[in-house]
């Protein structure tokens, strides 16, 4: 699975980003976070803020020293192994979108591509979400 955002259909309504944070904290939680990063892009002058998110590129796994992050085959999702992250933050350096975070644990974590939602047959939150069709799966 790779996920695309066409930064050029976004409308920055920040929907898929607070779509990411209901999916993956409870209602009660005080520091819920979202895998997605708020960046601002400009393109002809002109500024927006666009929420990006992991894309499933590889980039953090190839990096990783501990082989704590591979590739799930079934759904070709970059995931995170917990007990096997030393929270070197090697892997943090090398995202493109910054899409890759450190947690209170002391360890990695990033989007899960909403794994559970595609084995239930449904679209990750945040492309369920975009009403603009700016983000997409392939």
């Amino acid at each position: 699975m790779k996920m695309r955002l066409n930064q050029e259909k976004c409308i920055g309504c920040y929907a898929c980003y607070v779509a990411c944070i209901a999916e993956h904290n409870p209602p009660e939680a005080e520091d819920a976070y979202s895998y997605r990063t708020i960046k601002t892009s400009v393109k002809d002058g002109l500024q927006k803020k666009v929420c990006v998110g992991c894309i499933q590129c590889g980039a953090c796994m190839k990096a990783c020293p501990s082989g704590a992050i591979y590739r799930e085959e079934e759904y070709d999702i970059v995931l995170v192994d917990q007990e096997k992250c030393i929270g070197c933050r090697t892997c943090e350096s090398v995202c493109p979108n910054q899409a890759i975070r450190y947690n209170a644990h002391g360890k990695m974590e990033k989007c899960d591509g909403c794994i559970e939602r595609l084995r239930q047959g449904r679209e990750p939150a945040c492309v369920r979400v975009c009403c603009a069709k700016a983000l997409t799966i392939e």
